[in-house]
């Protein structure tokens, strides 16, 4: 099974790429228009902003990763290993902030 969010951000990634080098290509070109130059490294600009944003919502918004470290359910027949046991904790004495 195809992993969509992978290929949206690496879709998503690969047009920032092609305009970021377009952008650098431009800023190199002697032979064109200046005005016309502005015009274009001026959309090609926005065109990256918007990617940026657009890989943020893909990340943040809407595939976001569980918190809490949220687990995938077992296959049937599996079990679960149980989490070490806590450390036991020292006895607070009078005067004393916190324990050792």
């Amino acid at each position: 099974m195809a992993n969509l969010k992978l290929d949206l951000v690496n879709k998503i990634g690969n047009k920032k790429y092609y305009d970021e080098i377009e952008l650098i290509r431009l800023a190199q070109e002697p032979n064109m228009n200046y005005n016309e130059k502005l015009d274009l490294m001026d959309n090609l600009l926005k065109n990256i902003a918007i990617v940026n944003i657009q890989i943020g919502l893909v990340n943040e918004v809407y595939f976001k990763e569980p918190e809490g470290g949220a687990q995938a359910p077992l296959p049937a027949g599996a079990q679960q290993v149980a989490p070490a046991a806590e450390a036991p904790k020292t006895k607070i004495q009078p005067g004393q902030s916190h324990g050792e």
